[in-house]
């Protein structure tokens, strides 16, 4: 995670070619798909969660972007199936599914990842945009607290390489100030501590899962540096190279 972290912010600082630098901020929902591996409590129903992103930016003259985004959101579904529960500590859970609560596997999922995305200007208000990314994502929930409308609770602390992509559009209001509207799919691979153990699977084995999600967000963002258009293609005396 680290050296992803790191890597990312010596690419956001090198400015060759670079035309403009944002920070863009955005909420909206995430819906995710059923679990695989040895979670055998799996949805079978779609909900509607909450999501947040937030990434940073850098676009160059040939419109390739790159950069950082991180997302957060939940990670849950119904299912119309009754599972057998098992004891949670001083929770003794009968049964799991079928009673139209949530299964909630993170109510905190978290990712960073990044991306390389190819932008395409429709107008000089208007663009879209088409990339992947890769990173890391974390799994934290409270296992030991249900509320009324929780069936299964996940355990907190798993984590692993998060793989997706983005689709994207971006509209200016002004020459600083742009809305945008994100779709990203992320396929989650959470590994747990040795401790943590598969609830129901004889013989022991420890929990691990992967799930794929799609947070779909709307928001603002902000460019922290433009090269301007009167400037572009100029050759910077005081940098030696071109705008």
């Amino acid at each position: 995670m680290k050296r992803l972290v790191v890597l990312s912010m010596l690419l956001l600082a090198y400015n060759a070619n670079a035309q403009k630098l944002s920070l863009a901020v955005g909420v909206g929902g995430a819906v995710n798909g059923a679990p695989t591996g040895n979670l055998i409590y799996k949805g079978d129903q779609t909900i509607l969660n909450y999501a947040t992103t937030a990434k940073l930016t850098r676009t160059t003259i040939t419109n390739w972007q790159y950069g950082i985004v991180g997302h957060m959101h939940e990670l849950s579904s119904k299912s119309s199936i009754k599972y057998p529960g098992f004891p949670n500590r001083h929770l003794l859970i009968d049964s799991i599914g079928g009673d139209g609560k949530k299964l909630v596997y993170a109510k905190y999922t978290v990712s960073a990842c990044a991306f390389l995305n190819k932008n395409f200007q429709l107008n000089k208000k208007t663009s879209i945009y088409l990339g992947v990314a890769a990173g890391w994502g974390f799994a934290r929930n409270n296992s030991l607290y249900y509320a009324e409308n929780e069936s299964y609770n996940g355990p907190d602390g798993g984590d692993g390489m998060c793989l997706g992509g983005q689709l994207g559009i971006n509209a200016y209001m002004n020459d600083y100030v742009a809305f945008f509207m994100d779709v990203s799919a992320r396929y989650y691979n959470f590994k747990f501590d040795k401790e943590v153990e598969a609830p129901t699977v004889r013989p022991f084995e420890t929990l691990e899962y992967s799930i794929l999600a799609v947070p779909v967000t709307v928001g603002l963002s902000f460019d922290l540096h433009k090269v301007a258009e009167s400037t572009r293609n100029t050759f910077n005396v005081r940098k030696q190279k071109y705008n």
